[in-house]
């Protein structure tokens, strides 16, 4: 092999390692949580258990309701919708969705496509302070957005836009 080729698989190979390894490094640091909080979450669809779900939203809950964005203020105005906010498409979304599918930024997670977006919510007076240690092992996780009235699974139950 020459020189010259040598080098430009050296570098290839070095780019994709440093890819690779952004790609874990970019998770953030409660990410183990968000997959038990993900796991909770559709335990309780699978179970069909709405009081359990109606215990995981951050009050208001941004969702859509008769094809417009609509602020859900309280349980009993989420278990009156609950079919149309989890609908079919959000519910094929959660519960075909595997770990691998959570991922999160700055604005919290979300699964795949953005079916839901959840976070930690700390209570009122802890520490606000990224870099304290304590900062991502605190608080509650919450679902604050649910994304219904979109397509996020084909005819045949495969969730569009994963792998």
């Amino acid at each position: 092999m020459s020189r010259k080729r040598l080098l430009v698989f050296a570098v290839l190979l070095l780019l994709s390692s440093a890819y690779l390894g952004a790609q874990n490094e970019d998770q953030r640091p409660d990410y183990p949580r968000a997959l038990i909080f993900f796991h909770r979450v559709q335990d309780a669809l699978r179970r069909n258990d709405r009081t359990e779900i109606s215990e995981l939203i951050d009050y208001p809950l941004l969702a859509r309701l008769h094809g417009k964005k609509h602020l859900i203020k309280s349980r009993k105005e989420l278990l009156d919708n609950f079919d149309q906010i989890f609908d079919a498409q959000v519910r094929c979304a959660l519960m075909r969705s595997a770990d691998k599918n959570v991922w999160g930024n700055s604005h919290g997670f979300t699964v795949g496509n953005g079916a839901i977006w959840f976070d930690d919510f700390s209570p009122p007076g802890t520490n606000e302070d990224p870099h304290a240690p304590d900062f991502w092992t605190k608080g509650t996780f919450l679902v604050m957005t649910v994304n219904n009235e979109s397509d996020y699974c084909d005819a045949k139950g495969a969730v569009l836009g994963q792998d």
